[in-house]
């Protein structure tokens, strides 16, 4: 049996779309138990790494397997954390996340990769996501093989419904850490640059030299002004154009 610690962060508000897949996470005959956790909270990295560390708190007395974690402004497919737990078994990968779109037309996702020389950091958009063949599940080297990332690259991926294989010694490790700065341009410019905390989780990540992939197996929508699906190539953007001028 599996014992799943489910994390649902969030601020006050709980879409309803996201009530179906808390409740039905998962469904019979998967014989998966389930321990949902919510917390709210404003400061975000706080709200995860409390939930992260309740997790570790229980992980023994509880037989907790894998640590999930859902936001409250996401729906997902009835039987969504079966089909994580069978791709996770399937793929032996250490963190596995599912690609979900940014809440705008443009069809960027918050999955993407960072080339390791430059620093530079570019989203996939739903049309690569489901173009030149890229598999359901994938990881850097995948990205690279398919012409989407460079050989050095590091895969960014989200934890807006994510799973994480918790019988791992590097979880008593893992934190969530948003990274602020202000740099100076060459022309003279002030910008100001965040690293969020789910990205700075997958650089963590690719540094232990962990197994992270990205699935699009499990159909979700992201809930803004709209609902915004991943289950299918669309969007006015075919490439990452940046947000910067």
């Amino acid at each position: 049996m599996n014992t799943i610690f489910l994390a649902v962060p969030h601020y006050g508000d709980l879409v309803a779309e996201a009530l179906p897949s808390l409740m039905r996470a998962s469904v019979p005959p998967n014989d998966n138990r389930i321990i949902l956790n919510t917390n709210g909270a404003s400061l975000l990295a706080f709200n995860f790494n409390l939930l992260w560390t309740s997790a570790l708190n229980q992980r023994k007395e509880r037989g907790i397997t894998h640590f999930a974690m859902h936001h409250s402004d996401v729906q997902a497919e009835i039987g969504w954390l079966d089909k994580l737990i069978a791709e996770m078994t399937r793929t032996r990968c250490d963190v596995l996340s599912v690609v979900l779109p940014i809440k705008d037309e443009k069809g960027l996702t918050s999955t993407g990769f960072m080339d390791k020389e430059s620093g530079m950091i570019t989203r996939l958009t739903m049309k690569q996501v489901y173009g030149n063949h890229l598999p359901r599940t994938f990881d850097k080297y995948r990205l690279r093989n398919h012409g989407h990332a460079p050989r050095d690259a590091t895969l960014m991926v989200n934890t807006g419904l994510f799973l994480v294989d918790f019988t791992k010694p590097w979880v008593e490790e893992a934190h969530f850490e948003i990274r602020d700065r202000i740099v100076k341009t060459p022309e003279g410019r002030f910008i100001a640059n965040v690293l969020p905390e789910d990205w700075n989780f997958s650089v963590w990540c690719n540094e232990k030299g962990l197994d992270v992939r990205a699935t699009t197996v499990v159909k979700a929508t992201h809930h803004g002004r709209a609902g915004f699906a991943n289950d299918h190539a669309w969007g006015d953007w075919e490439t990452d154009q940046g947000d910067q001028r």
